[in-house]
């Protein structure tokens, strides 16, 4: 006999692990890609800075110069600061990534599903990931799909 949509149960519906730690994971890509497209625009702001000289006349010949503007002090500072701010948002992540998809993946391995992660060698390969930094974003977008057609979430 076929089931219906309303009799078929889906393992997914009751299978959602108590965790938070998963946030912790998705973080990462999501830093990533904030951290490259800010990196761009900024780096194509001061390359189209230097080659312009946007911002700078020779008051003798009413010509734009190569130096640098008064104002431009304020602009490297608030450069500065989103750099600084940065550097240590992703230190941050890549410190706690190991231990978020470990706990992650011990609350998927608990939870009733199709997919039994296991927690040390995610652990592990986020660990390895502080020292192969490109190696955390993949495994974190890996390790999230596989949640996601496990338990649904994220």
């Amino acid at each position: 006999m076929a089931e219906t949509p309303s009799t078929k149960t889906d393992a997914r519906s009751d299978a959602n692990p108590e965790s938070g730690w998963w946030y912790w994971v998705a973080a990462v890509p999501v830093y990533y890609v904030i951290g490259t497209v800010l990196g761009f625009v900024v780096g194509l702001a001061a390359f189209a800075f230097a080659l312009t000289g946007m911002g700078t006349m020779d008051p003798g010949t009413m010509e734009p110069g190569m130096g640098i503007p008064m104002g431009v002090g304020f602009g490297f500072a608030g450069v500065f600061v989103l750099v600084f701010v940065l550097a240590a948002v992703g230190l941050l992540l890549s410190l706690v990534f190991p231990l978020a998809i470990y706990y992650d993946a011990t609350a998927v391995e608990d939870a009733p599903g199709r997919w039994n992660p296991d927690p040390v060698l995610y652990g592990l390969l986020g660990l390895a990931g502080l020292v192969a930094q490109p190696l955390q974003v993949p495994l974190a977008v890996y390790y999230l799909y596989k949640r996601h057609e496990s338990v649904g979430v994220p």
